[in-house]
C-alpha cells in the first residue's frame, strides 16, 4: 500500500462521493453556475493526445442558450474533488467549442445538449502556424519557446518540461505549433541516463508536459489497486476507494503485432552519402530489458526458438528501415560533441528510429481499462500497482502475468449528477511482466519437431 494515499475527509461518506466547487460558464453576457442543470461531466486526459478535453451534458429549462448567447466562444471553469482540499482537486478552465446532441426532454419546455470543451491552447494551435529556425540547441528549449512565445501559455500552466540530450538544428516549415512539437519529439532523447527516444508531449491536470516514458515509469507507485468482486471490509472506506469496480483487457499478447510493429526487434540501415559509409543498428528487446528502465522485471515473451534457431527479439529484419544520416561526419571544432555533424548536428537516427519504434509499441502492447471510485488526484503519467484476482476460487494468489506495475496512459473523470456517482476510468499499460514466462526446452525432441512444423518427424 502506498504511503501517499489520500485519506477520506469527514465530508466524504462513501467512495464515490464528490464535491463540485465550481461549474461556471463564462460568456460575453455574464457568468452562470451550471451545477443545478448539469447531468453529466466527463473530463479526459491522454498521454498520446496533446491537450485535455471533455464534455458537459446539461438539461436546460431556462433557455440558457439564448440568455448566454452561446456560440462557441465561451469558457467553462470547473473545480471538483473527492477529498475537498485544493491539493487533490481538478481546477481547470476550458474553451467551449461545440454544442451537440440537442433534443427535447419530456416536454417542449426542456431541452438537453452537450457542451464540448478543450484547452484554449488547442483552438489557438489550430488558428496559427509557425515558421522559424532553431539552430544548435536542445529540443526541450524549442518546446518551451513554442509554448511560451507562440501559444502564449502562462508559466503556471507548464507542469514539467524535462531536459533533453544533445543539440539539434531545426527549421519549422510553417506548421501548427503542436505539429512542430510532435515533429521534434520524434528526435528527442531523454537526458536522464536512460536509452532511447521516448519523449512525448501531453497535458495533465496540472498543465503541459514534455516527458520521457521511462522517467514516468521511474515514478513512485501512486497506489495499489485490486479487483475484488466484493469488498470484504465494507467499513474500510479507504480500502474501498482503491477497489477496482470493473476491468477490461483491451490488448493482450499479440505476437504477430509485436513482430510487425518492431516492439521485439527492428533494424535500421543508416547511409551517409557524403562519406559513402553505412551503419546497421539493431534493436533487441532482450537487451533493452537490462539497459532501459521498465515497469516490471521480466520480458513479455519467453525464449522460444523458431525453426531457424532464433527468438522473437533476435529477428531484427522483421521491421527494416533505411535512412540517409550524417553519423560519420565528425566536426573537429567540437570537442565534447563527437556526434556533431560537419554541416548540421547529428540527428542521431541510430537512436531515435529503432528505439522509439519499439518503445511506443511496447507502451501499448499490454493495455487494460479499469474503473475505480472517483479520485480527482489521479492524472496521466502516474505508476500504479494492479492486482487481478485469480479466477480459481480456491486460490488467493493474483494473476501472475496481468498483475504488476502499470503506467496510466489515459484518464477519464466521469461525474453523474443524476445518480450522484463519480468514477475514474483509466487506461493502463505495461512493457514487461512481474513474473517470467516459462521457456520450452530447446533440446526436447517434441519442441524441435514442433518448431519444424513436423510433429511426426
Amino acid at each position: 500500500m502506498a504511503d501517499n494515499q489520500v485519506p477520506l475527509t469527514p465530508g466524504i461518506r462513501a467512495p464515490q462521493n464528490y464535491s463540485v466547487a465550481s461549474l461556471n460558464i463564462i460568456a460575453a453576457t455574464g457568468v452562470m453556475d451550471l451545477k443545478l442543470i448539469a447531468a453529466e461531466l466527463s473530463y479526459q486526459e491522454d498521454l498520446f493526445n496533446n491537450t485535455a478535453s471533455g464534455y458537459l451534458l446539461v438539461t436546460d429549462s431556462m433557455n440558457y442558450i439564448q440568455a448566454l448567447n452561446l456560440n462557441g466562444n465561451e469558457y467553462l471553469q470547473m473545480v471538483f474533488s473527492t477529498s475537498g482540499d485544493t491539493f487533490t482537486e481538478i481546477n481547470k478552465i476550458f474553451r467551449i467549442y461545440k454544442m451537440d446532441k440537442r433534443k427535447l426532454e419530456g416536454n417542449m419546455y426542456t431541452i438537453s445538449y452537450c457542451l464540448y470543451f478543450c484547452s484554449d491552447e488547442m483552438i489557438i494551435n489550430e488558428q496559427y502556424k509557425v515558421c522559424k529556425s532553431y539552430p544548435n540547441q536542445p529540443i526541450f528549449l524549442n518546446v518551451a519557446d513554442l509554448l511560451l512565445n507562440e501559444l502564449k501559455v502562462p508559466v503556471s500552466k507548464i507542469a514539467n518540461i524535462e531536459p533533453t540530450y544533445g543539440n539539434y538544428d531545426f527549421v519549422i516549415p510553417t506548421i501548427k505549433p503542436f505539429d512542430a512539437i510532435n515533429m521534434m519529439s520524434v528526435y528527442a532523447r531523454p537526458n536522464v541516463g536512460t536509452p532511447g527516444a521516448d519523449m512525448i508531449f501531453f497535458e495533465d491536470k496540472i498543465g503541459f508536459n514534455f516527458r520521457s516514458l521511462q522517467s514516468m515509469m521511474q515514478g513512485d507507485i501512486y497506489h495499489d489497486y485490486a479487483y475484488n468482486p466484493k469488498n470484504t471490509d465494507p467499513k474500510n472506506l479507504n480500502s474501498a476507494l482503491y477497489n477496482v469496480l470493473t476491468y477490461e483487457i483491451m490488448n493482450s499478447y499479440d505476437v504477430l503485432n509485436g513482430v510487425n510493429s518492431g516492439a521485439f526487434a527492428n533494424q535500421l540501415l543508416s547511409v551517409d552519402i557524403l562519406t559513402r559509409t553505412k551503419k546497421v543498428t539493431n534493436f533487441d528487446y532482450g537487451s533493452y530489458m537490462y539497459e532501459g528502465f521498465t515497469l516490471n522485471d521480466y520480458p513479455l515473451i519467453n525464449q522460444f526458438q523458431d525453426r531457424k534457431g532464433h527468438q522473437l527479439n533476435q529477428t531484427s529484419q522483421a521491421v527494416y528501415k533505411l535512412i540517409y544520416s550524417n553519423f560519420q561526419q565528425t566536426n573537429s571544432t567540437y570537442v565534447k560533441d563527437v556526434d556533431t555533424g560537419s554541416v548540421a548536428h547529428n540527428i542521431n537516427a541510430e537512436t531515435y528510429i529503432p528505439y522509439r519504434t519499439a518503445q511506443l509499441a511496447l507502451a501499448n502492447y499490454t493495455r487494460l481499462k479499469i474503473s475505480v471510485p472517483g479520485d480527482s488526484n489521479m492524472t496521466v503519467g502516474r505508476v500504479i500497482g494492479f492486482s487481478l484476482g485469480n479466477i480459481n476460487p480456491n486460490s488467493e494468489d493474483p494473476d501472475k502475468f496481468y498483475a504488476g506495475n502499470y503506467l496510466v496512459t489515459a484518464v477519464r473523470h466521469l461525474i453523474d449528477f443524476i445518480r450522484l456517482d463519480y468514477k475514474t476510468i483509466m487506461e493502463i499499460s505495461k512493457d514487461s511482466t512481474p513474473n517470467q514466462y516459462a521457456s520450452p526446452d530447446s533440446s526436447s525432441t517434441l519442441w524441435q519437431q514442433l518448431a519444424k512444423g513436423n510433429l511426426n518427424g
